[in-house]
């Protein structure tokens, strides 16, 4: 028992190890100056290099980079909840054939990949004047989101007992009513799951937004990042320090949200 402890152990440090080591480089990188990573790429610096920070701020318009990422992922989060905790307590709820089909449909929708509609999406897009737009653009990332979304949902409140719902249904309560007031509150576990995938997700995508975003004020953070490669020359060690500055709010949402992701596996494992 003592020696797979052990193997478990080392098995998660080095699986631990090997996930943090891109971030230990960015970090690394984005405190060294050119000539230092030139010498020694991987080496620690001699001093603590804060000037790439200062110059990625002021020439990558990273307050509006991030005030439009805020924005996408806000947006798009906020559609991706809405539409599939109503859409999954329908399906839930209804178990009829109209309804197990639509179910199929979103289910569907997951096996189809994004290079399969990058160009109808960019034409549809283009045509109802969508294109740099941070609702155009949300939209897209709602379209796509709420196809796990629901599986998510629908699958929560088949484990919710339809007792607590009849007994409001006895005391006059409308099924609007039951849904906000009762079976809502209930669903937080699997929306922090929902909230929390598709905000990573949103947040790091780079294809969709270099689709969607073509003009400079609408760019998002992962957007703005590829300007400061060139055709001739590039400064690394200040796109790295751009990357950090663009990962910390991330982190910082998924660490706080981290301990209701696990409540949400937990409450789907006991109620699976």
């Amino acid at each position: 028992m003592r020696l797979t402890r052990i193997l478990t152990f080392a098995l998660v440090a080095l699986l631990a190890l090997v996930f943090l080591f891109p971030l230990y480089v960015a970090l690394l990188m984005s405190l060294k100056t050119a000539q230092q990573t030139f010498q020694s790429f991987y080496a620690l610096p001699p001093s603590l290099n804060l000037s790439n920070f200062v110059n990625a701020w002021k020439t990558s318009q990273y307050p509006t980079a991030i005030l439009n990422s805020l924005l996408v992922t806000a947006i798009s989060v906020a559609l991706i909840i809405v539409a599939s905790a109503l859409a999954g307590y329908a399906i839930a709820r209804r178990n009829k054939p109209f309804y197990n089909f639509i179910f199929v449909l979103f289910l569907s929708g997951m096996m189809v990949p994004f290079q399969v509609t990058m160009l109808p999406l960019y034409k549809l897009g283009k045509s109802l004047h969508l294109i740099n737009t941070h609702w155009g653009l949300s939209l897209i990332y709602g379209g796509m989101g709420v196809q796990m979304g629901v599986l998510f949902y629908t699958g929560f409140v088949k484990g919710i007992s339809r007792e607590i719902e009849e007994a409001a249904r006895i005391d006059g309560c409308s099924t609007p009513g039951i849904f906000a007031r009762i079976v809502l509150p209930l669903l937080k576990p699997v929306t922090a799951t929902v909230l929390v995938l598709n905000a990573l997700y949103i947040w790091n995508d780079f294809l969709l937004p270099l689709l969607y975003l073509q003009d400079k004020h609408y760019r998002t953070i992962p957007l703005q990042q590829y300007f400061f490669f060139g055709q001739y020359s590039s400064d690394l060690n200040l796109a790295f320090a751009y990357a950090v500055m663009g990962m910390l709010p991330i982190i910082a949402f998924f660490l706080f949200m981290q301990r209701f992701i696990i409540k949400g596996i937990a409450a789907g494992a006991v109620k699976g």
